[in-house]
């Protein structure tokens, strides 16, 4: 056995002599003789690394499709040569083997695509509102600077009258600049440790995990220079506009002299404003559609019932439990000491549990001399109570009795017997075997539109059986994920396995629960552990979690950038009032009243939020179809999103507008015309 690094630390306190020890797993023994680095940990964080049998009791069955490959291409062959090379085996095994492998072809794909191709929407998404988020401080920045450029006009007119040339200027200037940036990035690489501290300890995201999360040189190298860069980007127009002073106009007379500012330095103002709201629209309608996509998810409904099912799994040692009698004897056990557990109502075992994914197959209808069906069946192994623990309806006939089980079992048994014994048993051997199916209504639909289904035969793939017989319909349940459509799935009783979900439906609380079923496990075997312990609402949350994390994240964002927004406005009206004191003096004291001096700032404001929002609603719409992949339940173009988060924004835009208006309006006339 290979240990993992995080496991020779937890369990072997990092003991360099570890290796040579011997390891208990599943009641076998094992040897340790290695250790993988921190970084390895690959497939899926695993732990431990045990060699795989490659016989054919190790591998079973041929048509079983359990096992993943991994290889490693010749040097100068393409992906798609591999493909092509692979095609034309799987092509001739179909014609090889055409009872286990007709309709098997190959897939293959490249490991970096097999481990975050699922998650390249939902990361371009993230990098994206980072980037839209970077471009509303930026643009804040740029105003900042304009305004300080306007206040100090008459500073620059100064030195350019002392003789600085305008290169000296630009110089002076453009290093400000660069001290803010280089302030402002070290501060962000602080907050950068903080943050990536703590969203590696937060267990609610879905991204690939294949490496520690830990801040990355060449990223934070990335990042660092990005701000650098940023800062002197949007500090040069606003050193362009300074380093050339109107020496004569800003010379003559005080600072307050023009009684208001040019409209070339406001309308480069009102454009950066009127980016930095539709920027932030952007990003509140795309953090609006994943939350009511992520809602709507939740409350999705699966075909199971969430409310008092609890559910948790047991995993057999086949060293321990090497026959199908010791796993059924087992089962039967441990649904009894189950059963005595005040307030449970229902107890049922299964092989998996829903959204949770199984197994499927193709289906050969007995009678019928046409080619299989290209439809897949879900293949899924049950209790008896397993309908009722979890409110599954029953549409037609009936569900599993305990004799189905015991017929199950021992048909089992016959099956292992004949393919041990030859591994294409004859056909009339197996022809003879039946046993009992429920089916969901989709199957039904499916196989027998407008027949009765009870009673109808189908086997997987063979014209020769084993055969399974229709004896009951049930309502559909969501086997994958929450965005999977509903499939046709077969049930088969279920008579023991080497794992076993243990399903409960109850009225205690879900602590109460699982100290008691441990107690009774105990007692069966007090060598099995019970692990993945979830409520049924935990289960469906688990699959809605990538949903989750990224509307969280996006939603984050959207809020950071909405304050941005809120902070630019504020900003650009406020100096704007600054800038207009000796104006609005003058219109005061020639009768201008408060509440027109207020509703003129006001309406300026909202003039440019208005334009503001209408970009960004064109945006978002356009945005939106960039959204589709990342939306379920969720249309990109979903009104009552534009219109909430247009109108929120808006509401932010008239705060911000607001306080500067009012101290405006406040002014004393004679203190407005003694301004500077």
């Amino acid at each position: 056995v290979i240990l993992s690094y995080g496991l020779w630390k937890s369990r072997f306190a990092a003991d360099p002599h570890a290796v040579g020890r011997s390891l208990d797993l599943n009641a076998r023994k094992y040897t340790i003789v290695g250790v993988m680095p921190d970084s390895f940990r690959f497939p899926w964080n695993s732990q431990v690394w045990i060699p795989q049998v490659m016989d054919g009791k190790g591998l079973g069955t041929r048509g079983n499709h359990w096992a993943n490959a991994i290889g490693r291409m010749k040097p100068g062959i393409t992906l798609q040569a591999a493909r092509a090379d692979l095609k034309s085996i799987a092509s001739r095994l179909e014609k090889q083997y055409p009872d286990s492998n007709d309709k098997v072809g190959s897939a293959v794909t490249s490991l970096r695509d097999d481990m975050v191709g699922g998650s390249r929407d939902s990361l371009f998404m993230m990098l994206g509102a980072v980037g839209l988020v970077l471009l509303i401080a930026c643009a804040n920045v740029a105003n900042l600077l304009l305004s300080r450029a306007m206040a100090r006009q008459k500073e620059v007119a100064i030195r350019s009258a002392l003789g600085a040339s305008r290169v000296r200027l630009l110089r002076q200037l453009l290093t400000e600049s660069l001290l803010l940036a280089l302030a402002g990035g070290a501060l962000g690489v602080l907050l950068a440790w903080g943050g990536v501290a703590l969203f590696s300890s937060a267990k609610s995201y879905s991204l690939p995990q294949f490496n520690t999360v830990q801040v990355n040189g060449t990223v934070l190298g990335f990042t660092f220079a990005l701000a650098i860069g940023t800062g002197l980007l949007f500090g040069v127009f606003p050193a362009l506009q300074m380093s050339r002073p109107d020496l004569h106009e800003e010379l003559k007379g005080g600072a307050g002299s023009s009684i208001s500012p040019g409209r070339r330095r406001r309308f480069t103002s009102n454009v950066l404003v009127v980016a930095e709201i539709a920027l932030s629209l952007l990003l509140l309608v795309s953090a609006g559609l994943l939350l009511k996509d992520f809602a709507r998810l939740r409350s999705l409904d699966i075909g199971v019932r969430r409310d008092g099912v609890w559910t948790a799994a047991i995993q057999l040692p086949e060293a321990t439990y090497k026959t199908d009698r010791r796993k059924y004897d087992f089962s039967q056990a441990l649904l009894e000491h189950s059963r005595r557990i005040g307030g449970v109502d229902a107890v049922a075992l299964s092989d998996h549990l829903p959204l949770e994914g199984g197994s499927n197959y193709y289906v050969k209808l007995r009678g019928q001399t046409s080619q299989m069906s290209n439809q897949l069946v879900e293949r899924h192994e049950v209790s008896p109570e397993y309908f009722r623990a979890l409110g599954v309806r029953l549409l037609q006939g009936r569900v599993f009795t305990p004799a189905d089980i015991e017929l199950a079992l021992a048909l089992d048994i016959r099956l292992t017997q004949l393919y041990e014994n030859d591994n294409k048993p004859p056909a009339d051997q197996t022809n003879s075997i039946v046993s009992p199916c429920v089916i969901n209504e989709s199957m039904a639909r499916f196989f027998w539109p407008n027949q009765n289904p009870l009673g109808k035969m189908f086997s997987q793939g063979s014209d020769n059986g084993p055969w399974k017989q229709v004896v009951g319909v049930v309502s559909d349940v969501r086997e994958w994920s929450l965005t999977q459509r509903m499939m046709p799935e077969a049930y088969d009783p279920f008579d023991g396995g080497s794992r076993q979900f243990l399903i409960l439906h109850t009225s205690l609380p879900p602590s109460g629960v699982t100290a008691q079923v441990r107690r009774a496990l105990a007692q069966i075997d007090s060598s099995l552990p019970l692990y993945s312990v979830r409520s049924m609402d935990e289960v469906v949350a688990g699959q809605a979690q990538g949903q989750q994390f990224l509307s969280l994240l996006v939603g984050s964002f959207a809020s950071l950038a909405a304050l941005l927004a809120a902070v630019g406005i504020y900003g650009v009206l406020s100096y704007l009032v600054t800038q207009r004191t000796r104006e609005i003096g003058i219109r005061m004291s020639l009768g201008a009243s408060r509440g027109r001096v207020l509703g003129e700032v006001l309406r300026e404001g909202m003039r440019l939020a208005l334009v503001g929002l209408a970009v960004g609603t064109a945006g978002a719409f356009a945005v939106g179809r960039i959204l589709a992949s990342l939306l379920h339940e969720v249309k990109p173009g979903d009104v009552t999103i534009f219109v909430a988060t247009a109108g929120l924004l808006a509401a932010v835009a008239f705060v911000a507008c607001y306080l500067p208006a009012r101290r405006a309006a406040r002014l004393d006339p004679m203190t407005a015309l003694r301004y500077e």
